[in-house]
């Protein structure tokens, strides 16, 4: 006689995450999955949960509200291998919330990535109203704010792997135009091995010919403040060209418009 074993229902991130619908002997991949599926659950059907038991080896998530008596339990099998839901009550008898905290920054970055990197200017109020009209719950604006900074760095990577390139930016500069002049001046900081970016002079080599050959005897200074990561002041010289247009010679970062810069 052969015996066929019973096949429970096992959870499929890319078709079950938009609707996580919880049944008795689900079967998960990981703990980070189960977690994962307990605050998309959360974030649709707009109740707030908690993680009453929460270790590696096994999860129980409650309901916040006192009153409801939903609940979902889950450990790992024997084999090590199939974290599956063991105890369920999936009946919520509490209000909906319009305030959650599983939608947080990181919840907006996996939700709306996609959207991020074709439209990178994309503003607090847009992704506010697509969020109400995805999961009716709002959002604040630190937690956009904190998206955002995540969302940009994932794409451009971060300001300390920025700046680390900047050998290769002169190096490339100096390839492209070899007339150019780049001067880049760091600092070492006590306690610390690596360099500090301090300051930045470039005058391309292209620009240079053009300004010699084809602009106005007239230079002029011009600049603006700088914020962000590194803080300091834009500086550039610029000249007139024959169309009564501004022509930019050089250009340098600098801590503060003085003689030492």
């Amino acid at each position: 006689m052969k015996f066929i074993r019973r096949r429970y229902h096992e959870f499929n991130p890319i078709q079950d995450m938009q609707d996580p619908v919880f049944k008795l002997g689900m079967e998960f991949s990981s703990v980070a999955m189960f977690r994962k599926a307990n605050k998309a659950h959360s974030v649709k059907y707009r109740r707030i949960v908690k993680f009453k038991k929460n270790d590696p080896n096994r999860i129980r998530v409650i309901c916040q509200d006192e009153g409801c008596k939903w609940f979902v339990f889950a450990s790992w099998l024997n084999d090590n291998k199939t974290f599956k839901i063991k105890s369920l009550l999936d009946d919520h008898t509490c209000a909906m919330s319009f305030k959650n905290k599983c939608v947080s920054s990181k919840f907006i970055v996996e939700k709306y990535l996609g959207q991020w990197r074709v439209n990178p200017d994309w503003n607090f109020a847009r992704m506010a109203e697509q969020l109400q009209n995805d999961t009716k719950v709002d959002a604040s604006k630190w937690q956009y704010y904190r998206a955002r900074s995540a969302v940009r760095e994932m794409i451009q990577g971060s300001v300390k792997e920025q700046y680390s390139k900047l050998r290769e930016y002169y190096t490339e500069i100096k390839r492209m135009n070899p007339e150019s002049l780049v001067i880049i001046k760091c600092s070492i900081s006590p306690g610390c091995a690596n360099l500090m970016f301090q300051r930045l002079y470039m005058c391309l080599g292209a620009l240079k010919k053009g300004w010699k050959e084809g602009c106005r005897p007239i230079l002029g200074l011009d600049g603006c403040f700088i914020k962000g990561h590194h803080v300091g002041q834009f500086l550039t010289a610029i000249r007139v060209d024959p169309n009564n247009q501004m022509y930019h010679v050089a250009y340098t970062l600098v801590e503060s418009e003085c003689r030492k810069t």
